[in-house]
This record gives structure tokens, C-alpha cells and sequence, in this order.
């Protein structure tokens, strides 16, 4: 027990930290980040080195190592080093997935008027028809795959968000999920592990949504926290690529995300001036997420780490459209400001 004692130790003082608890937050946000970026960097490095999801192995790894453990070792033994290896874990996700959202003051979350969003709406369907044009004859609904393979979207979608230089340390590989087609039935197309510093996405996703969806987990990979901002910076990113099919992809995702905030009257005007393939691609993202139980397991997981970065209201998935619409209401339209 006394070599456990500095990992529950080193967690506690990280839980408090992370809980705002410390006679110093900005001593204690200096030291948490000087912690978290390199570990950042170092995790990530070291998992892109796999084609496969590291977390997923482990996930699946870990019932049956711990059986063997039972069966082959001291029940008491096994237990003690079951909490170490939590603490850590625990540790780690604090360090990477609540504190560093802490580097800069939550953006004001104070939504434009409905005005501006309708006319924010109208500009980007104008901009996703224009791209949509660009893009080549697809067999399936709705537009081709950005790229043809996650290997070959990974690429291009981290070297367009290094390009951009939006992200506090450099994205990595993006990879495919082992279990193709399940992540939907629990509410998501991708996701990011922090313990391991990977991004993973559904392959079997609808194709337009690949590589926004790819873009949002690489920036969390970067170092980029609050889901609003990630979903931000990667239409940021993917807007201004020279590839027709990621610019698509990110004015599209814009779309997607602004059309809840629109008037019943905005949203049927926005929708009717769009082409039929943009119109099919925002049909089947709607249709590509469930709502049932697993779901709304998900949303409430994510809510309450949202909670921890220094509430939920700023920090909000629909904090996205709101940063994206004063960037197009801004003189400078195409600038791309760094967030940290």
C-alpha cells in the first residue's frame, strides 16, 4: 500500500486543482499546463505510431487480464494495483480533458440576434452550393468522401490544422474505430481519448461528415478542449484548405450546426436555397444519430465534463455556430485568429 500512496497522492492533488481548489489558481494553471502539453505531445506521438485505436485494445484487454489476475494472484494485491492504474488513468484525463481548458477565459457565449444568424445561415448554403459544385459525380446520396480511405483523410486533415496553426500542440493521426458502424448507436461519429491521445472516428459514418468529424477529435488531440472551440477551429481550418472537398466539408458543418438556431421560417428559406445533394448530406446526418438511450448516456457524460471547464454554457457544442457567426460578421471574414 505505501507504493500506492503517491499516485492516490499525485491524483487527489490533481482532482483539487481541476476542482478549483488551490490557494493559487493561476500558480496552479501554470503548473497543470506545463504538464499537460507535454504529456499531450508525448501520448499522441507515441499512439500514432499504431494504425489501430490503442484505447479500444485496452478496453477490451483489460476484463480479461484482470480475470487472470484474480485466478493466478492475491485478490488484495490484484486490487491495489487495479486502483494505481485508475489513478493514473484518472490523473491523466484531468490533466488532458478539464484543465487545459483553462489556458484562457471562457468566449462570451451571448448568441447573435436571429437576424444575423439567418443571414450567416444564407451565406454559408450559398458557399456549400458553390463547393458542392466542385466536387466530383458520386454513386451514393449526397457528396463522395473527402478522401478514400481514414489513412489518407488523417493526412489531410492534420496538415490543414497544423497549417492553420490554431492548435496549442500538433495534431496527429486520426484513426478508424474496430467497431465500424457501433459508435452511432451510442450517440457519435468520433471520439477522442485522452488517456492515450488518440482520435478516432466511424469510417461508416455518412462520407460528408468524415472529415469535419475528423478535423473536431484531431483539435481535442491538439490540445483543444471545449467541444465549441474544436468544432470551430476545424471549420476555421477546413474553410480555408484549398481542397474543395474539406472546404465543403467544413462550410457544411457550419450549416448543420446553425440550422437548430434558425426560425422555423429562416430554417425552410435556408434549406430551399440549397442543392439537392447539400440538402441530401444534412438529411443524413440527421438520420445518422440515434436518440435513444445510449445517447442520451453520452450527452450526459459529456455534459458533466463540460461542467468542469468552467460551466456548460460557455463551453456548449452550440457555443460553435455562435463563434462562427461573429467571424463572419467581423471586417476581416476570412481571418482566422488564434484562439490561445
Amino acid at each position: 500500500m505505501k507504493k500506492s500512496a503517491p499516485i492516490f497522492a499525485f491524483s487527489a492533488v490533481v482532482a483539487l486543482i481541476t476542482a478549483g481548489v488551490s490557494p493559487s489558481p493561476a500558480a496552479a494553471n501554470a503548473v497543470c499546463r506545463a504538464l499537460s502539453d507535454p504529456l499531450r505531445r508525448l501520448l499522441s506521438a507515441v499512439s500514432s505510431l499504431f494504425p489501430f485505436p490503442l484505447f479500444e485494445i485496452a478496453f477490451l484487454a483489460f476484463p480479461v487480464t484482470l480475470f487472470l489476475s484474480f485466478r493466478r494472484g492475491d485478490p488484495s494485491a490484484v486490487m491495489r494495483r487495479v486502483l494505481c492504474c485508475g489513478g493514473i488513468l484518472f490523473s491523466l484525463f484531468l490533466l488532458l480533458s478539464v484543465v487545459p481548458a483553462k489556458r484562457s477565459a471562457p468566449p462570451d457565449p451571448t448568441p447573435p440576434t436571429d437576424g444575423e444568424m439567418t443571414a450567416f445561415a444564407l451565406w454559408l448554403s450559398e458557399r456549400a452550393n458553390g463547393e458542392e459544385a466542385r466536387l466530383p459525380a458520386y454513386a451514393g446520396p449526397g457528396t463522395p468522401p473527402a478522401r478514400e480511405t481514414t489513412a489518407k483523410l488523417s493526412l489531410a486533415v492534420t496538415e490543414t490544422l497544423r497549417e492553420s496553426r490554431l492548435c496549442p500542440t500538433p495534431p496527429r493521426r486520426v484513426k478508424a474505430t474496430l467497431f465500424p458502424g457501433q459508435l452511432a448507436r451510442l450517440g457519435l461519429l468520433g471520439y477522442h481519448a485522452p488517456q492515450t491521445g488518440e482520435a478516432v472516428i466511424d469510417p461508416r459514418a455518412p462520407a460528408y461528415t468524415l472529415a469535419f468529424t475528423a478535423a473536431h477529435e484531431a483539435a481535442h488531440q491538439a490540445g483543444i478542449v471545449s467541444e465549441g472551440e474544436a468544432s470551430y477551429v476545424a471549420y476555421l481550418a477546413l474553410a480555408a484548405s484549398p481542397d474543395p472537398a474539406l472546404r465543403y466539408a467544413g462550410i457544411a458543418g457550419a450549416l448543420d450546426a446553425c440550422l437548430p438556431l434558425l426560425s422555423d421560417s429562416a430554417r425552410d428559406a435556408v434549406l430551399a436555397a440549397l442543392s439537392p445533394r447539400v440538402r441530401a448530406d444534412l438529411a443524413s446526418f440527421d438520420a445518422a444519430l440515434p436518440t435513444g438511450g445510449g445517447a442520451k448516456l453520452v450527452e450526459g457524460s459529456n455534459a458533466a465534463a463540460i461542467r468542469l471547464r468552467d460551466g456548460e454554457a460557455g463551453r456548449s457544442y452550440d457555443l460553435f455556430p455562435i463563434l462562427a457567426c461573429r467571424r463572419y460578421l467581423s471586417f476581416d471574414r476570412d481571418a482566422a485568429p488564434a484562439i490561445y
